[in-house]
């Protein structure tokens, strides 16, 4: 019988541990994870890289060990998805230490069709920052989002509620193995996530909740999604260390501001300071992913101003040119890509060739001329 290639994965996360991102230089040498099992404990040597730990776990673990594991996880109606899986998420692949093996138990959404938005904050939170995670939840469900977050008390526990009350999906990504005693409390809310959408983990069954495996999770939450919002967080907080994960993997970080007195303040009113948006409603964030979704978003009018479908796009008048002795060649560039009709900056980005940081340069001058109008999302089209 031939050897499912999944257990090749399960046996290197288990030589590696959770978080490593050893599995991309192991990639880089070799055709594919077989051929790297079969090279054996010299050419692993050769590598350099591994500790003597993890040597000795490549060594003494083998890929019949990973598929008994496999079985196991069959017979407890949990699903063992690696990075060769057509439903492993394609969003997490791009990060540069994506879980080699996921445990899930229900169905993943396909999180390349519709938006995926993480909700995180602190587990102390107050009466208004539990209101506040579960509305943002229950709309960003409602309009056609998936909400994820970790499963935690407080902020985490809300944010699921809200997702379930409004009869959307979520997912839970737990830092310990998905059958382990964790929060029992909360048992019955991840079974309800769990029929929704679905409760996931890189540790394999009956890995205990130590708390060195909360922050490595954080990236997984963050991986999963386009864009992470952080409700109530203090100055230390394994929010923030989910909201930098975000950033490093190149994803938005949205923040619900707070009272300066409050003691759950200080996070989220530095992530704004830091450059992530402020946030009041629903809308605001899901504006941002319009382009990217178009028809799946289901924006309220009254939520926001935002194009709700895409429009045909209307020819730009041949006398709406600019003076290129009075303006920067990027400006000259960014108004010969307008129209009328609002382009968000990662499009424009595409059109012009400009990076971001020179665009939004270009921006502020044509704004100081009054030749470009912004909309909300970061959008901008030629004034009317």
């Amino acid at each position: 019988m031939p050897v499912d290639q999944r257990s090749y994965w399960v046996w290197l996360q288990h030589a590696l541990g959770a978080g490593s991102s050893k599995q991309n230089r192991i990639l880089s040498g070799y055709r594919s994870l077989s051929d790297f099992y079969a090279a054996g404990m010299e050419s692993w040597l050769l590598e350099g890289c591994f500790t003597q730990n993890e040597l000795g776990k490549l060594g003494s673990y083998s890929v019949q060990d990973a598929e008994a594991l496999m079985e196991y996880c069959e017979k407890i109606g949990q699903k063992v998805l690696t990075p060769d899986c057509a439903d492993y998420p394609l969003l997490l692949k791009e990060i540069h230490n994506a879980p080699c093996a996921l445990y899930v138990k229900g169905t993943l959404p396909d999180f390349s069709a519709v938006p995926g938005i993480a909700i995180v904050g602190t587990r102390k939170a107050t009466a208004t920052g539990v209101s506040a995670a579960r509305s943002f939840a229950f709309e960003l469900a409602k309009q056609g989002a998936v909400v994820v977050s970790g499963g935690a008390l407080g902020i985490d526990t809300a944010a699921h509620k809200g997702a379930l009350q409004a009869g959307g999906k979520t997912v839970c990504v737990l830092g310990c193995g998905i059958d382990y005693n964790y929060l029992m409390g909360n048992a019955s809310l991840r079974e309800a996530v769990a029929l929704s959408g679905a409760v996931i983990s890189e540790y394999p069954p009956n890995t205990p909740a130590v708390n060195s495996n909360f922050p490595i999770r954080n990236r997984i939450i963050s991986g999963l999604t386009l864009g992470t919002l952080v409700v109530e967080a203090a100055g230390k907080s394994g929010s923030l260390i989910t909201a930098q994960d975000a950033l490093d993997q190149g994803r938005d970080v949205f923040a619900v501001p707070s009272g300066i007195f409050s003691p759950v303040s200080q996070g989220v009113n530095g992530l704004i300071k830091s450059g992530a948006k402020p946030v009041s409603n629903a809308g605001e964030i899901l504006e941002e992913y319009l382009y990217r979704f178009p028809g799946k978003i289901n924006l309220d009018d009254e939520q926001t101003n935002v194009v709700l479908s895409p429009e045909p796009e209307p020819a730009k008048s041949e006398s709406a040119q600019l003076d290129e002795k009075e303006f920067s060649r990027d400006a000259v560039l960014l108004y010969s890509s307008l129209t009328d009709l609002p382009r968000h900056l990662s499009e424009l980005e595409r059109l012009t060739g400009i990076p971001a940081p020179r665009l939004l340069t270009a921006v502020t001058e044509l704004e100081l001329a009054e030749k470009i109008h912004s909309h909300s999302g970061r959008r901008y089209s030629l004034p009317n």
